[in-house]
C-alpha cells in the first residue's frame, strides 16, 4: 500500500472530528460542548476540502463555524446564568454515580464506536463510482453562475425571507425585553 498524504489527511481530521463531536455531548460545560461543536464544524468544512468540494467547505466555514457557533456562542453568554444552568440560583450538583457515568461516557462512547465500525464496512466495501467527466473544474464558479442566472429568482427569495426572519426576530425580542421590564 502506497503512502498517500491525502488519504492519511483524511483519517486525521476525520479522526479529531469525531473526538471533538464526541466531546460535543460529553462536555460537562454548555460553553464548552458550544467550542466543541466549532471545532466538529470546522473539521467537517476540512473533509469537504479533502474530497474536492471546496464550495461546501468555504459554505461550511462561513455558515456553520462563523454564523451557527457565533450565535450558539452569543446566546448561551447572554442567558442569565439561572436559565443555562437551570431555574434554581446554586449551581447543579454534579452527579459522578454510575448511571451517570454510563450515559455521559460509555454510552456516547458505544454510539462513537458503533458509527465509526459501520463507516469503516461502508468505506471499504462500497466500489465508488468516479466522478462523471464533466465536473471537473472549478465548481465554485460553476455553482455561482447557476445561482446567479438560472437560479437568481429562488436565491433572491430566500435572501429576502432570511431578512424577513431576521426582522421578525428582533421584533419578537424587543418585545420581550419590554414586557419584562414592565412586569
Amino acid at each position: 500500500m502506497d503512502f498517500d498524504p491525502t488519504r492519511v489527511a483524511f483519517i486525521v481530521v476525520s479522526a479529531i472530528a469525531v473526538v471533538s463531536a464526541f466531546r460535543v455531548v460529553t462536555a460537562a460545560k454548555i460553553m464548552h460542548a458550544a467550542l466543541w461543536l466549532g471545532l466538529t464544524f470546522l473539521m467537517l468544512a476540512g473533509v469537504f476540502l479533502l474530497m474536492g468540494a471546496e464550495f461546501l467547505a468555504a459554505a461550511q466555514v462561513l455558515i456553520y463555524v462563523g454564523a451557527i457557533t457565533t450565535i450558539i456562542l452569543f446566546g448561551i453568554m447572554l442567558s442569565e446564568a439561572a436559565e443555562v444552568r437551570g431555574r434554581g440560583a446554586a449551581p447543579l450538583p454534579v452527579r459522578r454515580d454510575d448511571a451517570s457515568l454510563f450515559r455521559r461516557i460509555v454510552l456516547p462512547a458505544l454510539a462513537v464506536l458503533a458509527f465509526v465500525g459501520v463507516m469503516v464496512v461502508v468505506y471499504s466495501q462500497v466500489s465508488w463510482p468516479d466522478a462523471p467527466a464533466g465536473l471537473g473544474g472549478d465548481t465554485v464558479r460553476m455553482i455561482g453562475r447557476a445561482l446567479f442566472t438560472d437560479f437568481i429568482i429562488p436565491f433572491e427569495l430566500a435572501a429576502v425571507l432570511l431578512l424577513i426572519a431576521l426582522i421578525g426576530a428582533i421584533v419578537i425580542a424587543v418585545r420581550d425585553n419590554g414586557r419584562r421590564e414592565q412586569g
